[in-house]
């Protein structure tokens, strides 16, 4: 009876081991590689947020950019009006504007861009 122990206690020592010394399939596509850490980001999961859904009054503006202040770009509407839009590390912006630039710029509330679009090629000079 004791041998028979033995043996068992033995099995399970290699089977342990032969579980514990396997290492999974690498996967050799590229795309795969950091998935986990890209798609949890917040800046990831902005780009597929519609900016007008979230939550709190949003108020869209359309302008030229006249100049740019620290973190707030000064446009000018089509309305010929002169809008300050302050913008933070939470601001989703799909390209710095510069001076010149027509931008589409999202507002909350507190009067912060939540969202800024260059739409400078959706602009037609008379």
């Amino acid at each position: 009876m004791r041998w028979l122990q033995g043996v068992m206690f033995l099995l399970c020592v290699v089977w342990l081991t032969g579980c514990v010394n396997q290492t999974p399939e690498p996967t050799s596509h590229q795309s795969a590689l950091g998935l986990g850490i890209v798609e949890g980001t917040k800046g990831y999961q902005q780009l597929f947020e519609d900016p007008t859904m979230r939550n709190g009054v949003v108020t869209k503006v359309r302008g030229q950019v006249h100049h740019i202040e620290g973190a707030a770009y000064v446009v000018h509407t089509e309305s010929h009006m002169e809008v300050r839009l302050p913008f933070d590390e939470n601001t989703q912006i799909d390209r710095p504007a510069h001076k010149g630039d027509w931008i589409d710029a999202y507002m909350n509330e507190a009067g912060r861009a939540m969202f800024i679009k260059n739409v400078d090629d959706q602009i037609e000079l008379e």
